[in-house]
């Protein structure tokens, strides 16, 4: 017998009501505050790495984790946001390097409030349920929500 996993992403649409837009602004906030944080840490570890003659500094999952949570340790307002979207977003960072060093594609640049599409992702560990219409997350909580009619809650 052979199984398959498929692992699939899942696009839905969110209806925020009330402070809930609050809440979702502050992850996105956090998420972009994470990102250029790590971007611009990481870019001033590079120079001295280039000061002393190396040429390659790689980045991995160790490295920007700790940095994180000493992050999360300076900057209490860290912990409101969901912690599987701030991990994600140093993974985002991590990938974004690979492809930089890999494949010749553009240096990560910084997030800017400014740009149209702001978001934020979050890890589903088993911790997210879906009741009908609305889907539960632990630091968010209860929020309604469409998506496309080929997913349907079995």
């Amino acid at each position: 017998m052979v199984v398959k996993v498929v692992n699939k992403g899942l696009e839905v649409r969110l209806y925020p009501k009330g402070d809930m837009v609050y809440v979702f602004n502050q992850n996105i906030g956090n998420a972009r505050f994470v990102w250029n944080h790590l971007l611009d840490e990481y870019q001033k570890t590079y120079s001295l790495f280039i000061q002393h003659g190396y040429t390659k500094l790689k980045c991995n999952m160790t490295t920007f984790n700790t940095m994180l949570k000493m992050l999360k340790k300076e900057h209490s307002f860290l912990g409101l946001s969901e912690s599987s979207s701030l991990q994600q977003v140093y993974r985002d960072l991590i990938n974004a390097f690979n492809k930089f060093f890999k494949k010749g594609a553009g240096y990560p640049r910084f997030k800017s409030k400014s740009n149209r599409k702001q978001s934020f992702r979050i890890q589903n560990n088993k911790n997210i349920r879906i009741q009908g219409n609305q889907i539960v997350f632990p630091k968010i909580g209860q929020v309604y929500f469409r998506t496309s009619k080929e997913y349907k809650k079995s």
